[in-house]
């Protein structure tokens, strides 16, 4: 019987070669070769790329006018700005990265829609009478005294109900008509006034600051004026709201339930 020879090819020699411990040394090597050019390769891109600029960072663009005192935390919340990214040759020093950044800061100047926003544009100690308005809010100060103001016991952050009492005289009797009225509820206290015995000894009028709308703020500003206006403090956390209403003499006297009142 004629004997069959089996021909061999090139890939069973690279094989047979690489089951040997000289193989799997050389391919080891070969192979950190590669990874070693291609890694030069990377490397030599890059800095290639940071000297031409040409690499992006992020970075946080207005995108309407910030006015000078604008607090950092409406910078964020109200969308004031939107994140992108900017070459690098373009990023101003101090860019801001991140909206966290702005929180605690101030606006020290007018930022214009497509600037850049930056550590330099903020400063910490927001100014707690301006920062926390926006939109129709107003921020309003009325004098008190130490019991209808709760002086020395209300804080900043507090927040409270505005009561307003009146005697108004009747236009058919000319008699006092006393009445007292929810004017507002859930009112944030900008400033709080100073303890009673030190506004005493400065011989100045206790003041509490508080932020409402513009039309409640009105109306607590006509009661200041025209009548009495009581603050009361709410709970810290988990406060309930009862509908506002309207206390008269005769209903105190006879029992009637409150009427209650439109805020």
């Amino acid at each position: 019987m004629e004997a069959t020879h089996k021909r061999t090819s090139p890939l069973d020699g690279i094989r047979r070669f690489a089951g040997t411990r000289r193989g799997a040394i050389t391919i080891a090597a070969v192979s950190a070769a590669l990874a070693g050019t291609l890694l030069l390769a990377f490397v030599s891109q890059y800095k290639k790329d940071v000297q031409a600029g040409t690499l992006e960072q992020p970075a946080l663009v207005a995108d309407r006018l910030i006015p000078k005192g604008t607090a950092g935390s409406v910078v964020a919340s109200d969308g004031l700005f939107r994140p992108t990214s900017v070459q690098q040759e373009s990023l101003k020093s101090g860019a801001l990265a991140t909206a966290a950044m702005l929180q605690g800061k101030v606006a020290t100047r007018d930022i214009y829609p497509g600037e850049q926003l930056t550590a330099a544009d903020f400063t910490a100690g927001a100014d707690p009478l301006r920062s926390p308005l926006r939109g129709v809010q107003r921020a309003l100060e009325v004098p008190i005294d130490s019991a209808h103001g709760m002086v020395g016991a209300l804080r900043a952050g507090d927040k409270v109900d505005i009561l307003a009492g009146f005697n108004a005289a009747g236009a058919s009797t000319g008699r006092g008509r006393p009445e007292l009225r929810t004017l507002a509820t859930d009112v944030l206290v900008l400033k709080a006034a100073e303890d009673s015995a030190k506004t005493q000894r400065a011989n100045a009028e206790a003041k509490l600051a508080v932020r409402l709308p513009a039309d409640q703020a009105a109306k607590v500003a006509f009661a200041s004026d025209n009548g009495m206006v009581w603050f009361i403090l709410r709970p810290p956390a988990g406060a309930k709201d009862a509908a506002p209403s309207s206390v008269t003499l005769d209903a105190l006297l006879t029992g009637a339930p409150t009427i209650e009142v439109d805020r």
